[in-house]
Protein backbone atom coordinates (compact mmCIF):
# COMPACT_ATOMS: atom_id res chain seq x y z
CA UNK A 1 0.00 0.00 0.00
CA UNK A 2 1.19 3.49 -0.84
CA UNK A 3 1.24 5.41 2.42
CA UNK A 4 2.56 8.67 1.03
CA UNK A 5 0.87 11.77 2.31
CA UNK A 6 -0.61 10.01 5.31
CA UNK A 7 -1.97 12.49 7.80
CA UNK A 8 -1.43 12.33 11.54
CA UNK A 9 -3.87 9.92 13.18
CA UNK A 10 -4.15 9.32 16.91
CA UNK A 11 -6.45 6.54 18.07
CA UNK A 12 -7.43 6.57 21.75
CA UNK A 13 -9.10 3.65 23.54
CA UNK A 14 -11.45 4.65 26.32
CA UNK A 15 -13.18 2.59 29.00
CA UNK A 16 -13.23 1.38 32.62
CA UNK A 17 -10.57 -0.90 34.14
CA UNK A 18 -10.41 -4.51 32.87
CA UNK A 19 -12.58 -3.78 29.83
CA UNK A 20 -9.95 -4.97 27.35
CA UNK A 21 -8.24 -1.81 26.11
CA UNK A 22 -4.81 -3.38 25.85
CA UNK A 23 -6.16 -6.46 24.07
CA UNK A 24 -7.93 -4.31 21.49
CA UNK A 25 -4.86 -2.10 21.05
CA UNK A 26 -2.70 -5.07 20.06
CA UNK A 27 -5.40 -6.59 17.83
CA UNK A 28 -5.91 -3.27 16.07
CA UNK A 29 -2.18 -2.71 15.60
CA UNK A 30 -1.78 -6.18 14.08
CA UNK A 31 -4.62 -5.66 11.60
CA UNK A 32 -3.44 -2.18 10.61
CA UNK A 33 0.06 -3.53 9.99
CA UNK A 34 -1.40 -6.24 7.76
CA UNK A 35 -2.92 -3.42 5.72
CA UNK A 36 0.46 -1.74 5.29
CA UNK A 37 0.28 0.97 7.94
CA UNK A 38 3.15 1.98 10.20
CA UNK A 39 2.00 1.73 13.82
CA UNK A 40 3.18 2.97 17.19
CA UNK A 41 1.60 1.69 20.39
CA UNK A 42 1.68 3.86 23.51
CA UNK A 43 0.97 1.40 26.30
CA UNK A 44 0.23 2.22 29.94
CA UNK A 45 2.00 -0.84 31.29
CA UNK A 46 0.97 -2.51 34.53
CA UNK A 47 3.53 -4.78 36.25
CA UNK A 48 0.88 -7.27 37.38
CA UNK A 49 -0.29 -7.82 33.79
CA UNK A 50 3.06 -8.56 32.20
CA UNK A 51 2.93 -12.24 33.03
CA UNK A 52 5.51 -14.41 34.78
CA UNK A 53 9.16 -13.38 34.97
CA UNK A 54 11.66 -15.60 33.22
CA UNK A 55 14.53 -16.39 35.62
CA UNK A 56 17.21 -19.06 35.58
CA UNK A 57 17.17 -20.03 39.23
CA UNK A 58 15.40 -22.23 41.74
CA UNK A 59 11.62 -22.26 41.96
CA UNK A 60 11.68 -20.57 45.36
CA UNK A 61 13.85 -17.72 44.08
CA UNK A 62 11.66 -17.42 41.02
CA UNK A 63 8.56 -17.05 43.19
CA UNK A 64 10.24 -14.39 45.32
CA UNK A 65 11.32 -12.40 42.26
CA UNK A 66 7.87 -12.65 40.74
CA UNK A 67 6.19 -11.52 43.95
CA UNK A 68 8.56 -8.59 44.46
CA UNK A 69 8.88 -7.41 40.87
CA UNK A 70 5.60 -5.47 40.63
CA UNK A 71 5.74 -3.57 43.95
CA UNK A 72 9.44 -2.81 43.50
CA UNK A 73 8.71 -1.55 40.00
CA UNK A 74 5.97 0.75 41.29
CA UNK A 75 8.13 2.04 44.14
CA UNK A 76 11.10 2.67 41.85
CA UNK A 77 8.91 4.68 39.50
CA UNK A 78 7.66 6.88 42.32
CA UNK A 79 11.18 7.42 43.66
CA UNK A 80 12.36 8.27 40.16
CA UNK A 81 9.44 10.62 39.58
CA UNK A 82 11.13 13.54 41.34
CA UNK A 83 13.64 14.50 38.64
CA UNK A 84 11.02 14.02 35.90
CA UNK A 85 8.48 16.22 37.68
CA UNK A 86 10.99 18.90 38.64
CA UNK A 87 12.27 19.06 35.07
CA UNK A 88 8.92 19.23 33.33
CA UNK A 89 6.07 20.11 35.68
CA UNK A 90 6.53 23.87 35.35
CA UNK A 91 6.59 23.74 31.55
CA UNK A 92 3.66 21.34 31.14
CA UNK A 93 0.60 23.57 31.38
CA UNK A 94 -1.85 20.76 30.61
CA UNK A 95 -0.64 18.60 33.52
CA UNK A 96 -0.73 21.58 35.88
CA UNK A 97 -4.24 22.56 34.76
CA UNK A 98 -5.65 19.06 35.20
CA UNK A 99 -4.03 18.64 38.61
CA UNK A 100 -5.44 22.01 39.73
CA UNK A 101 -8.91 21.06 38.47
CA UNK A 102 -8.94 17.53 39.93
CA UNK A 103 -6.42 17.35 42.78
CA UNK A 104 -6.24 13.78 44.20
CA UNK A 105 -7.09 13.29 47.87
CA UNK A 106 -3.72 11.82 48.84
CA UNK A 107 -0.07 12.67 48.21
CA UNK A 108 0.61 9.22 46.75
CA UNK A 109 -2.04 9.58 44.06
CA UNK A 110 -1.02 13.17 43.44
CA UNK A 111 2.55 12.11 42.64
CA UNK A 112 1.40 9.18 40.54
CA UNK A 113 -1.00 11.18 38.38
CA UNK A 114 1.29 14.16 37.99
CA UNK A 115 3.96 11.80 36.67
CA UNK A 116 1.51 9.91 34.46
CA UNK A 117 0.00 13.07 32.98
CA UNK A 118 3.41 14.55 32.29
CA UNK A 119 4.52 11.42 30.40
CA UNK A 120 1.17 11.18 28.60
CA UNK A 121 1.34 14.82 27.55
CA UNK A 122 4.85 14.37 26.21
CA UNK A 123 3.87 11.21 24.29
CA UNK A 124 0.77 12.92 22.87
CA UNK A 125 2.82 15.87 21.60
CA UNK A 126 5.19 13.52 19.82
CA UNK A 127 2.31 11.55 18.37
CA UNK A 128 0.75 14.71 16.97
CA UNK A 129 3.77 15.18 14.70
CA UNK A 130 4.30 11.51 13.85
CA UNK A 131 3.92 9.98 10.39
CA UNK A 132 2.55 6.82 11.98
CA UNK A 133 -0.84 5.80 13.25
CA UNK A 134 -0.40 6.12 17.02
CA UNK A 135 -2.62 4.06 19.32
CA UNK A 136 -3.03 4.92 23.03
CA UNK A 137 -4.52 2.11 25.10
CA UNK A 138 -5.14 4.71 27.83
CA UNK A 139 -5.25 8.40 27.12
CA UNK A 140 -6.52 11.61 28.64
CA UNK A 141 -10.16 10.51 28.78
CA UNK A 142 -9.43 7.44 30.91
CA UNK A 143 -7.13 9.56 33.08
CA UNK A 144 -9.89 12.14 33.52
CA UNK A 145 -12.33 9.45 34.69
CA UNK A 146 -9.83 8.06 37.21
CA UNK A 147 -8.93 11.49 38.56
CA UNK A 148 -12.62 12.33 38.99
CA UNK A 149 -12.93 9.39 41.38
CA UNK A 150 -9.87 10.42 43.38
CA UNK A 151 -10.73 14.11 43.68
CA UNK A 152 -12.54 15.54 46.70
CA UNK A 153 -15.43 17.26 44.96
CA UNK A 154 -16.55 16.64 41.39
CA UNK A 155 -19.73 17.60 39.57
CA UNK A 156 -20.71 17.74 35.92
CA UNK A 157 -19.31 21.24 35.46
CA UNK A 158 -15.87 19.98 36.51
CA UNK A 159 -16.05 17.14 33.97
CA UNK A 160 -17.03 19.61 31.24
CA UNK A 161 -14.09 21.83 32.15
CA UNK A 162 -11.78 18.82 32.12
CA UNK A 163 -12.98 17.82 28.66
CA UNK A 164 -12.30 21.34 27.45
CA UNK A 165 -8.68 21.06 28.64
CA UNK A 166 -7.62 17.75 27.15
CA UNK A 167 -6.66 17.14 23.52
CA UNK A 168 -8.98 14.97 21.44
CA UNK A 169 -7.86 12.01 19.33
CA UNK A 170 -8.62 11.69 15.64
CA UNK A 171 -10.54 8.54 16.44
CA UNK A 172 -12.01 7.59 19.81
CA UNK A 173 -12.94 3.98 20.57
CA UNK A 174 -15.08 3.36 23.64
CA UNK A 175 -15.00 -0.12 25.17
CA UNK A 176 -17.75 -1.46 27.39
CA UNK A 177 -18.74 -4.69 29.12
CA UNK A 178 -21.39 -5.79 31.66
CA UNK A 179 -20.60 -4.80 35.25
CA UNK A 180 -20.53 -8.42 36.46
CA UNK A 181 -17.91 -9.31 33.83
CA UNK A 182 -15.74 -6.35 34.76
CA UNK A 183 -16.03 -7.18 38.45
CA UNK A 184 -14.94 -10.78 37.84
CA UNK A 185 -11.93 -9.61 35.80
CA UNK A 186 -10.97 -7.06 38.45
CA UNK A 187 -11.14 -9.66 41.20
CA UNK A 188 -8.75 -11.85 39.23
CA UNK A 189 -6.42 -8.88 38.68
CA UNK A 190 -6.42 -7.95 42.36
CA UNK A 191 -5.85 -11.57 43.33
CA UNK A 192 -2.57 -11.54 41.41
CA UNK A 193 -1.28 -8.51 43.30
CA UNK A 194 0.55 -8.43 46.58
CA UNK A 195 -0.29 -6.14 49.49
CA UNK A 196 2.37 -3.60 48.54
CA UNK A 197 1.30 -3.31 44.93
CA UNK A 198 -2.32 -2.77 45.96
CA UNK A 199 -1.24 0.50 47.55
CA UNK A 200 -0.61 1.74 44.01
CA UNK A 201 -3.96 0.58 42.57
CA UNK A 202 -7.59 1.56 42.90
CA UNK A 203 -9.56 -0.82 45.11
CA UNK A 204 -12.37 -2.94 43.69
CA UNK A 205 -15.26 -0.64 44.59
CA UNK A 206 -13.51 2.48 43.30
CA UNK A 207 -12.66 0.70 40.05
CA UNK A 208 -16.29 -0.33 39.64
CA UNK A 209 -17.39 3.27 40.24
CA UNK A 210 -15.33 4.21 37.21
CA UNK A 211 -17.93 2.41 35.06
CA UNK A 212 -20.49 5.08 35.94
CA UNK A 213 -17.95 7.87 35.54
CA UNK A 214 -17.02 6.56 32.09
CA UNK A 215 -20.70 6.48 31.10
CA UNK A 216 -21.17 10.07 32.29
CA UNK A 217 -18.14 11.29 30.37
CA UNK A 218 -19.23 9.41 27.23
CA UNK A 219 -22.72 10.97 27.40
CA UNK A 220 -21.20 14.42 27.83
CA UNK A 221 -18.99 13.86 24.79
CA UNK A 222 -21.95 12.75 22.71
CA UNK A 223 -23.93 15.82 23.80
CA UNK A 224 -21.01 17.93 22.61
CA UNK A 225 -21.17 16.24 19.22
CA UNK A 226 -18.15 14.00 19.74
CA UNK A 227 -17.84 10.92 17.53
CA UNK A 228 -16.77 7.54 18.89
CA UNK A 229 -16.89 3.88 17.96
CA UNK A 230 -18.59 1.83 20.68
CA UNK A 231 -17.24 -1.68 21.26
CA UNK A 232 -18.65 -4.38 23.55
CA UNK A 233 -15.62 -6.43 24.55
CA UNK A 234 -17.75 -9.35 25.79
CA UNK A 235 -18.43 -10.44 22.22
CA UNK A 236 -15.34 -11.37 20.24
CA UNK A 237 -17.26 -11.13 17.00
CA UNK A 238 -18.22 -7.52 17.73
CA UNK A 239 -14.62 -6.80 18.68
CA UNK A 240 -13.41 -8.10 15.32
CA UNK A 241 -16.01 -6.01 13.52
CA UNK A 242 -14.82 -2.95 15.44
CA UNK A 243 -11.22 -3.63 14.35
CA UNK A 244 -12.39 -3.89 10.73
CA UNK A 245 -14.30 -0.65 11.04
CA UNK A 246 -11.30 1.21 12.46
CA UNK A 247 -9.08 -0.12 9.69
CA UNK A 248 -11.58 1.11 7.10
CA UNK A 249 -11.54 4.51 8.79
CA UNK A 250 -7.73 4.63 8.61
CA UNK A 251 -7.79 3.67 4.94
CA UNK A 252 -10.32 6.40 4.24
CA UNK A 253 -8.16 9.00 5.93
CA UNK A 254 -5.15 7.74 4.01
CA UNK A 255 -6.94 8.17 0.71
CA UNK A 256 -7.84 11.74 1.62
CA UNK A 257 -4.21 12.62 2.26
CA UNK A 258 -2.71 10.51 -0.48
CA UNK A 259 0.15 11.82 -2.62
CA UNK A 260 2.26 10.44 -5.44
CA UNK A 261 5.38 9.80 -3.36
CA UNK A 262 5.86 6.53 -1.48
CA UNK A 263 7.47 5.97 1.90
CA UNK A 264 8.68 2.77 3.52
CA UNK A 265 7.11 1.27 6.62
CA UNK A 266 9.48 0.91 9.56
CA UNK A 267 7.39 -1.55 11.57
CA UNK A 268 5.61 -1.31 14.88
CA UNK A 269 7.05 0.55 17.85
CA UNK A 270 5.75 -0.04 21.37
CA UNK A 271 6.28 2.62 23.99
CA UNK A 272 5.38 1.74 27.57
CA UNK A 273 4.25 4.72 29.59
CA UNK A 274 4.20 3.29 33.09
CA UNK A 275 1.52 4.33 35.55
Amino acid sequence: MDLAGFRVMIIELFGPPAVGKTTLAHALATELEKNGFDIQLIMSSRPAERGSIQVESTRALSRWKTALAAPLSRTAKLVGAGPVLLAGARSDELTASLMDLLPPRTLLWSVRYRRFLFLLSRSWMRASTSDRIVIFDQGFLTALCSMALLARHVDRSVIVRGLALIPRPNLLVRLDAPREILEARLRVRLGRQGAVERLFELDLQTSLQQIDTTNDVARTLEEQGGHMIHVTSLDRGLLEKAVDRIVREAKSRHEEGRSAQSINCEGRRIVRMAT
